[in-house]
């Protein structure tokens, strides 16, 4: 079993707020969060989605660990 890694609250609401801002779209459904950007490639990778348990699926996780690099909190998070 895969070891579970929680992050803080603030964080999550954070990264979503994140992906909004460089330009994801969002759609919310009983499966999760879908994200889409108009834009294509590398660094704006397509069906990103945070699932109603809480997962990320990969390109989610890819930005994500981006996202982290920016250390939007500090020693905080």
């Amino acid at each position: 079993m895969k070891k579970l890694t929680r992050v803080h609250p603030l964080m999550s609401e954070a990264f979503v707020i994140w992906l909004t801002m460089i330009g994801y779209r969002f759609v919310t459904n009983a499966s999760g969060v879908l994200f889409y950007c108009e834009a294509s490639g590398k660094n704006f990778p397509r069906n990103v989605m945070i699932m109603a348990n809480g997962r990320l699926n990969k390109p989610a996780t890819q930005l994500f660990e981006e996202f982290k690099k920016y250390k939007p909190f500090g020693e905080v998070a």
